[in-house]
């Protein structure tokens, strides 16, 4: 019998019971002895696929960044067409038509920028809970992966390994290259991957961007569902077996089914590792002695919190980006038409047509929004602002202008006019 000695850091989140085995067995057998088909290996498809899942959770932190990163510049860029609206108002002794058109302006940008200034805390705040939720997922894997393909003797004269390589031999950290710092170059001594690493990648691209729970599914989906190396050739790997004779509690069998990355992988209680299917893996009976999990993304808690995560964060980035895209893609009598929250500005001014505030909103055809007139905006409105304190004793025309404008616009008696 040949022992193999795991070392390996516990993650934060790891189960009791991870911990608990890693106390009882410090060292876990790993045997040649028992049947032709006991004590298979895991098959490198299956293992490829924990680490491709685990990298696509990873990219998720990078993925919340840029998508808060642009959001917030949504923000910023509205705020400015707002600040240049304003100095229009002030600066140009604008009646009648013209006046109506910027308080229409003026009201709806407004509003729209009060509710994407009320959602921007939620979009971060969401995005914190998709990275955190996504890592914890990744961390189980990870854990998953390291202690499987650890149990190897490569250089020994006696054969074993609980992870296969792509000839039947163990698989080494290069073959599972979505893990390991390095990729498909990585050494025995390469440590995981972190968020960071696979955000420098270049040309890194979240897997499942569009649909994280698609990407999940693809990964984990077994070609022929079954997880063994040749459909259950003898590997000597103890990790599958939960029968006395060897396995985890040597001369005792486990008393519940084990679990391995939350989920992923489960070892039946009294099975020797000579069957595997897919199926639901927190069964309590199992038909076979390794089951590989059939529904990941609802059965698995860890990949299941990740992406109600995923979903809310989501979600609530569209509908920040829908406020925005009301604001700044040129309106049209069509688009102006079916907003009820603009049609009930225009129908408060009265005499406004609609066609009059069609592409009011347009950056090419408005010069007082073009991009020449964003740059110079605070300089302009300090200035402006300095008139409207007026100098040496006098109300200034400024002051005046504004307080005039500012009534037309929102309403209210704000100070008498000199």
């Amino acid at each position: 019998m040949q022992v193999c000695a795991l070392s390996f850091s516990s993650l934060g989140g790891s189960g009791k019971m991870i911990r608990v085995v890693f106390t009882i067995a410090a060292v876990v057998a790993v045997a040649s002895a028992g049947g032709p088909g006991e004590r298979g290996a895991l098959r490198l498809e299956a293992m490829q696929g924990v680490c491709g899942v685990s990298k696509a959770l990873k990219e998720m932190y990078q993925y919340v960044v840029k998508k808060t990163d642009v959001s917030e510049a949504m923000l910023e860029d509205v705020e400015k067409m707002v600040k240049l609206a304003k100095l229009k108002v002030v600066k140009e002794k604008e009646t009648g038509p013209e006046c109506d058109k910027m308080a229409f302006f003026l009201k709806y940008m407004v509003g729209g920028l009060d509710r994407m200034v009320g959602m921007i805390a939620s979009v971060r705040k969401k995005g914190l809970s998709l990275a955190a939720a996504a890592g914890l997922a990744a961390g189980r894997l990870d854990e998953f992966v390291s202690v499987f393909q650890q149990p190897n003797n490569r250089n020994g004269v006696e054969f074993f390994s609980c992870a296969a390589g792509a000839r039947g031999e163990a698989a080494t950290k290069a073959e599972l290259h979505d893990c390991f710092q390095g990729g498909k170059t990585a050494v025995d001594a390469a440590e995981f991957l972190s968020v960071e690493d696979v955000e420098e990648k270049k040309g890194s691209q979240a897997e499942g961007r569009a649909n994280l729970e698609e990407a999940i599914r693809r990964h984990l989906k077994l070609s022929n569902n079954d997880p063994r190396y040749t459909g259950g050739e003898s590997q000597g790997c103890q990790l599958v077996r939960g029968s006395s004779g060897g396995g985890y509690l040597g001369n005792a069998s486990l008393t519940t089914n084990l679990l391995w990355g939350d989920g992923i992988f489960g070892v039946k209680k009294d099975g020797v590792g000579e069957t595997a299917y897919i199926g639901d893996t927190r069964n309590e009976t199992y038909s076979y002695d390794m089951m590989w999990e059939e529904n990941p993304t609802t059965n698995v808690p860890t990949l299941r919190a990740a992406m109600d995560a995923y979903r809310a964060f989501e979600e609530q980035v569209s509908e920040y980006g829908d406020i925005y895209r009301s604001l700044t893609e040129e309106w049209t009598e069509k688009t102006i038409g079916r907003r009820a929250d603009a049609m009930k500005i225009l129908n408060g001014l009265g005499s406004l047509p609609i066609e009059n505030v069609s592409a009011l909103n347009s950056r090419t055809k408005q010069d007082w929004l073009s991009a020449g007139q964003v740059k110079d905006a605070d300089k302009d409105l300090l200035m402006t602002e300095i008139g409207l304190c007026g100098g040496l004793g006098r109300r200034s025309f400024f002051r005046r202008m504004f307080r005039k404008a500012w009534r037309k616009i929102f309403g209210g008696n704000w100070g008498k006019d000199d």
